[in-house]
């Protein structure tokens, strides 16, 4: 377990602290249009070539879908508790209290616990987390939707490619294949690096209540990610990487939002490093809970006692 847990930790950790070395002192990083790249067309390619190369059953797939939506609801739930007793602005805090960092952290963690089956289940949740990134978030943080700007989102496009192939059965050209899996490569290694120099970026402000949002963060992705595994019901690998998803830390896009709409940017920058380091530095835990919940061919309230014991 221990050799499992290092080879899925040191490499994030490697990746990161490139793009922190890069910010800090290397040669300059354009971020921005590094980001671009990566969301218009690695995100849509990783998506198309995972989902339509996949041997899982289409119900692991829905599966974990309709797990990401269960995650958000709950973790909606937790968090709307958590900021009406502290007083805390809604507007402000919601989003990165509820969207996990399903892409820049989640997908390297399910990948290199699971191999290609967790990141095939894994993309499914990360699409339902981007869809509602760029659609119920700005709403919440702005109190505006533009169907306008979904629509010209790749990401959209390319899970409508991946319902046409799955509906009708046909099999996407050779060369399609290739291009999306060479070019959804550059995803994750680009999006961790990137996670690295935004970090090295954000000046954590009040550290109080940077600390405390981050804690609260923690606890409600893993809350919400064990609720919805006892719910629904999965076992193995989509237990597991639905687990993994749900206790990543706050997405980075929530800062951009914040600071599009002037929502304390400062402060929501300060919950994002916190959270962040709070989550790699539990980790090891997260990750044993996740394998152990995939190892057991049962549910999770079946298996739970097994795992409280050996704590």
């Amino acid at each position: 377990m221990i050799g499992e847990l290092v080879g899925v930790i040191a490499p994030i950790l490697l990746m990161a602290a490139i793009g922190y070395w890069f910010q800090k002192s290397g040669p300059s990083l354009e971020t921005k249009g590094m980001s671009a790249l990566v969301m218009m067309v690695g995100t849509p390619s990783l998506v198309f070539h995972s989902l339509t190369s996949t041997e899982l059953p289409e119900t692991a797939l829905l599966q974990m879908s309709l797990g990401a939506i269960c995650v958000s609801v709950i973790a909606t739930i937790l968090a709307s508790a958590f900021l009406l007793m502290t007083g805390l602005n809604y507007r402000s805090f919601l989003p990165s209290l509820t969207m996990p960092n399903s892409g820049n952290i989640g997908l390297p963690v399910v990948l290199l616990a699971f191999g290609n089956n967790g990141l095939a289940v894994g993309v499914a949740f990360f699409f339902v987390i981007a869809i509602l990134q760029y659609t119920v978030m700005p709403i919440v943080t702005a109190g505006s939707f533009s169907l306008k700007r979904t629509l010209k989102e790749p990401l959209v496009w390319s899970v409508l490619a991946v319902l046409v192939v799955k509906s009708t059965g046909i099999t996407p050209p050779g060369v399609i294949n290739e291009t999306t899996r060479l070019l959804g490569g550059m995803m994750i290694p680009v999006m961790v690096i990137l996670l690295g120099a935004a970090i090295a970026r954000l000046a954590i402000q009040d550290l109080k209540t940077a600390l405390l949002l981050a804690l609260a963060r923690l606890l409600i992705g893993i809350v919400a990610g064990l609720a919805t595994v006892a719910i629904l019901g999965v076992t193995g690998i989509t237990a597991g990487s639905m687990f993994l998803m749900a206790a990543m830390p706050s997405a980075i896009v929530t800062y951009v939002f914040a600071e599009r709409y002037g929502r304390e940017p400062e402060k929501v920058a300060g919950l994002i490093v916190a959270s962040t380091l709070m989550t790699f530095a539990a980790l090891p835990g997260l990750l044993w809970l996740g394998l152990s919940i995939a190892a057991q061919d049962a549910t999770l309230n079946e298996i739970l006692p097994a795992l409280l014991s050996n704590l």
